[in-house]
């Protein structure tokens, strides 16, 4: 009886570890087994200084996933399957961006990630778990070169490793490219051909004028100071009252929150700086207009990706944003719906949740969006930059409206001189 109720049990168990393998096996998704949807997690934030740019990145994106839907999802292996996302805030914290995407890669199980949809600090961190998972993770609105600088140095760990953005050089070209055009046409006439930045101090406030830094330099240009800022600062007095007795020719600033461009431009005004100021990123936020009032007239920024009034497509992504969530679109907005559109057409291309297939999608990848082509670099794979991909043009602002005014081809209007320049 003893050996007979010992074979039950040990029958039992063989019977449990078997039931187990089998529903492992069923939930296993890209590997043959079968599911009936295709998970997309996304890391962002949704609290925190940069949680409005986090906000409207997750309504871009839940306006793809329902159109994909209503289209009746996407054919996988013969069989059209809906699409879920999960949204994990993350704070815009590294920290909190890895412990979110291994919520999403092992309690969800998602078959594709976008991470960081937002900060290149915490696409820096998120990047490390392509290669320990295996499941295709594509950034977000991240620029930093120190990203793409890992990949095109390891392709083999960040095989699954997809840039959705430009690098940040993009910017730095952007920026000495805008201000090198007023000088030749006669706009801007540098005294001392001095310059001073003011960034935030992230891998995204550094890397964007890295190659500001360098071209100008290379140009004759001599830097004066480099100050940099938490994420959220909002007290410039220090820096601005140092940048008055320096008195540089051309300021560049870059912040991601909104916050602290505001306090920036308002205290720039009061303090009677006289330096042509360009800045970057903060100034496409639709409440940055709103807050900063008229200390925002004048002021020269990149990029202006998002005008719906007149780019057709983009007026159609509007009037759907408009409809859908009670607010005007922005760019962060557009850029969510392209990545999210981006993921699932990768996904539709491979016709399988295989994440070989998938990240071969992706080395083949070409798309048209709502703010250029989408094409990744075969080393890097990092998206494009440039008028054939995605452009980087610069913006002024203008009796409290956005016109673009570089390149010359695409200009809405001319520059004008800004207000505090004497």
């Amino acid at each position: 009886m003893y050996i007979l109720k010992n074979k039950r049990i040990i029958l039992l168990l063989m019977n449990l570890i078997l039931i187990s393998i089998l529903v492992l096996a069923g939930c296993s998704q890209g590997t043959g087994g079968k599911t009936d949807k295709i998970k997309i997690g996304v890391t962002g934030p949704l609290t925190g200084s940069t949680a409005n740019s986090g906000i409207a990145l997750k309504q871009g994106m839940e306006l793809a996933v329902k159109e994909w839907n209503d289209k009746g999802g996407v054919e996988i292996d013969g069989e059209k399957l809906p699409i879920e996302m999960f949204f994990e805030d993350n704070q815009g914290k590294p920290a909190e961006g890895v412990s979110t995407a291994e919520k999403l890669l092992n309690n969800e199980n998602v078959d594709f990630l976008i991470g960081d949809a937002f900060s290149s600090s915490v696409t820096m961190a998120v990047m490390e778990l392509a290669s320990q998972y295996e499941k295709p993770i594509m950034s977000g609105e991240a620029v930093s070169s120190a990203i793409s600088e890992k990949v095109e140095e390891d392709p083999d760990k960040y095989k699954y490793f997809y840039k959705g953005n430009f690098s940040s050089e993009a910017y730095g070209e952007g920026a000495y490219s805008t201000i090198k055009s007023l000088i030749e046409d006669g706009s801007f006439d540098p005294k001392d051909k001095t310059i001073a930045f003011v960034v935030e101090d992230t891998d995204y406030g550094r890397s964007n004028v890295a190659e500001a830094q360098k071209l100008f330099e290379e140009d004759g240009w001599k830097q004066v100071t480099f100050e940099t800022v938490d994420v959220g600062h909002t007290d410039f007095y220090p820096q601005l009252t140092k940048l008055k007795s320096l008195k540089p020719d051309v300021l560049i600033t870059c912040f991601t929150a909104v916050s602290s461009g505001v306090a920036l431009v308002k205290q720039f005004n009061e303090t009677g700086i006289e330096s042509l100021h360009l800045a970057i990123y903060y100034p496409l936020r639709p409440e940055f207009l709103e807050q900063a009032g008229d200390d925002a007239n004048g002021l020269l920024w990149e990029p202006i990706s998002y005008h719906p009034e007149l780019i057709k497509k983009q007026k159609e992504f509007e009037d759907k944003y408009v409809e859908t969530y009670d607010t005007e679109g922005n760019a962060d907005a557009a850029q969510g719906y392209d990545y999210m559109n981006n993921a699932i057409s990768a996904i539709e291309m491979a016709g399988s949740l295989d994440p070989e297939k998938i990240v071969e999608a992706l080395s083949n990848f070409n798309r048209e969006g709502l703010n250029g082509v989408y094409e990744f670099d075969e080393k890097d794979h990092t998206a494009k930059a440039g008028p054939d991909y995605i452009p980087v043009p610069a913006a002024q602002i203008q009796k409290g409206k956005q016109q673009i005014i570089w390149p010359e081809n695409i200009a809405t209007s001319e520059y004008e001189p800004q207000p505090w320049m004497k």
